[in-house]
């Protein structure tokens, strides 16, 4: 929707509407001050840290550092994509939309879209017909009772079967007038050698894959024998993409966004099982490796609390670490569920109920006491071999852990387990952060990447860069002056790079720079943090010498790492016996002879 024709009526919509009222709908507001406030709508809290400035058309939650305007927030709150944000917002306003020219190759796309997608509804209808309906569908049938899953089920799930047959599927939907290069498209048929298509699903019990809008996109089908493979899945079409899909996601959505909790398990089995018996947010990563895509779809959903139930067997584990090591980065609180005896969910669920899985749940270890557990339970530590490596398992995640409490609790609890001094595992984790931080920042002693000294810039650095941003959107004509003054290396936070990159370019193609329309063309996370400095209630008074002093705090923060870059080269430098470090003294100094010039400004 975002073309010249539509540009026009989008800044239209965003003019006429108030954003306040929008987000009202929502969320209960209460103005104090210039902005007004509540509990965001995206992450549970009861104290409200949720602001909307009307004046400027923002909102922003200053606890999980979502923002964005009248749009991003429709786009979130209905878990919606941009143009069906903009259809909304029209809707709202009773603005009547444009007609929209759309050109043969992309009312092509559309079409093949909406067909993949209904032929993936006809062949969910087929199988679903042919497990219930037909003498094909018996052994699934048996098969699934035998696992405790009831007819109810079977309709809510839309459960199928796939008969063993080569070509079932293709001739009743080639019959509906589907062509055979559709059905291969979809991923529902394959090409044969000499000629035709044949059914890639066969013998199988179907479970149709929903996107979030609840299209089918896909499915998985599993066989009721011991052939290989167990599972099948759709293969990357279209419309399919595993990375991105989790299983009952659909379903689950509203669940979470009110709980703010979500249980991740691995197959479409445990997920049915803990569904049935009443256990609604939960969502399946189609039996293959948690991706970055899945984690940052529960974030959309206002997930803040992250369970991981896979299987308890080794390879369900390893499966766990992987997913562990996805997430982390996100800033998700992240807790695995100790299933007992080797079963997987389904197993424990079927045997003990919904009362016992959410005792499971309310137990579930966070994410260091996991790892720690992890590294003692799988080792003998009976000898001092065995001591030395559970030791050398728990000093990464100890290392890395962010909760200094916490670490000192498991530290001491080492010790007395393994009977070790508590000194020498701290002894373990300075060397493993000094030498982690020396595989960062040296390659050889010749490279050193700059980000790697300055992950967290100082707060007023931050402060600085916010308030440059904010002023260069409010007056823009001081942009020409920061951009001379400024490099686009001395920015350190990557999105406010991207943000001061982005008001430049816009400003030197004679673009424009309506803050809450600027918006619009950034990414999602540099939205967010535009938000952030929209919202913030600054004051300035002399502009020109706030400016000058903005660029020389961003300047100097800059100079002070590029100096800790270059000392410890030279210094790595020497200790190998390069001479090259002399260059390298010669480049601090220099750089500390700027930094001393700055500072007399």
């Amino acid at each position: 929707m975002r073309d010249s024709v539509f540009d026009g009526f989008i800044d239209k919509l965003r003019l006429e509407s108030d954003i306040v009222n929008v987000i009202s709908e929502y969320v209960p507001l209460k103005k104090r001050g210039k902005n007004f406030w509540g509990c965001c709508p995206f992450h549970h809290e009861k104290t409200a840290s949720f602001s909307v400035t009307p004046d400027r058309g923002f909102f922003y939650c200053f606890g999980c550092q979502v923002g964005g305007n009248v749009f991003n927030f429709l786009m979130k709150i209905e878990n919606i994509d941009f143009p069906d944000a903009v259809k909304l917002l029209a809707d709202k306003l009773g603005v009547p939309l444009p007609e929209k020219e759309i050109s043969a190759h992309d009312r092509e796309l559309e079409r093949e879209t909406a067909n993949l997608y209904r032929a993936n509804e006809l062949a969910r209808d087929f199988f679903h017909s042919c497990l219930i309906n037909t003498r094909y569908g018996k052994v699934a049938r048996d098969y699934l009772a035998a696992r405790g899953i009831s007819d109810k089920v079977i309709d809510e799930f839309r459960l199928g079967f796939s008969p063993p047959a080569w070509d079932k599927l293709s001739l009743a939907l080639t019959s509906r007038g589907f062509a055979p290069q559709v059905l291969v498209k979809a991923g529902l048929a394959a090409e044969r050698n000499g000629g035709g298509v044949y059914d890639r699903f066969r013998g199988r019990i179907m479970f149709p894959i929903q996107n979030a809008q609840g299209r089918v996109a896909g499915f998985g089908g599993r066989v009721l024998d011991d052939s290989q493979p167990k599972y099948l899945n759709t293969p990357e079409t279209p419309v399919f993409n595993k990375r991105r899909l989790l299983y009952g996601y659909d379903l689950a959505n509203q669940y979470i966004r009110q709980s703010g909790k979500v249980v991740v398990v691995e197959g479409y089995m445990d997920l049915i099982a803990l569904k049935s018996s009443g256990i609604n947010n939960v969502v399946a990563s189609l039996g293959t490796a948690f991706t970055n895509e899945q984690a940052r779809k529960l974030v959309r959903a206002r997930a803040s609390d992250i369970y991981f139930a896979y299987d308890s067997d080794a390879a369900g584990q390893e499966a766990t670490v992987r997913a562990l090591t996805t997430v982390k980065a996100i800033g998700l609180n992240v807790r695995v569920v100790a299933i007992p005896d080797g079963k997987d969910p389904d197993e424990f669920v079927r045997k003990h109920g919904e009362k016992d899985f959410y005792t499971l749940i309310d137990n579930a270890p966070g994410l260091l006491e996991y790892q720690v557990s992890r590294a003692i339970e799988t080792t003998d530590y009976t000898g001092l071999e065995g001591k030395v490596a559970v030791v050398a398992k728990a000093v990464p995640a100890l290392a890395e852990a962010d909760n200094a409490v916490e670490v000192d609790n498991y530290i001491r609890k080492l010790s007395e387990l393994l009977a070790i001094d508590e000194g020498a595992i701290r002894s373990e984790i300075r060397k493993y952060i000094a030498q982690t931080k020396k595989d960062k920042n040296v390659n050889n002693g010749k490279t050193i990447s700059i980000s790697s000294l300055s992950n967290r810039p100082e707060q007023s650095t931050v402060a600085a860069e916010r308030q440059i941003i904010r002023l260069m959107l409010e007056d823009n004509s001081i942009i020409p002056y920061v951009e001379t003054e400024l490099s686009r290396d001395d920015i350190q936070g990557r999105e406010r790079k991207i943000i001061i990159n982005s008001i430049v370019d816009a400003y030197n193609m004679g673009k424009s720079l309506v803050p809450d329309a600027f918006a619009l063309t950034l990414s999602e996370l540099a939205a967010s943090e535009l938000s952030k400095i929209m919202v913030m209630d600054l004051e300035f008074g002399d502009i020109a010498r706030i400016v000058d002093d903005l660029i020389r705090t961003i300047r100097l923060a800059h100079l002070k790492i590029l100096l800790d870059e270059h000392s410890l080269r030279a210094h790595e430098l020497e200790r190998m016996g390069d001479s090259s470090f002399l260059q390298e003294l010669a480049e601090s100094q220099r750089i500390q002879n700027e930094i001393s010039k700055l500072r007399l400004l």
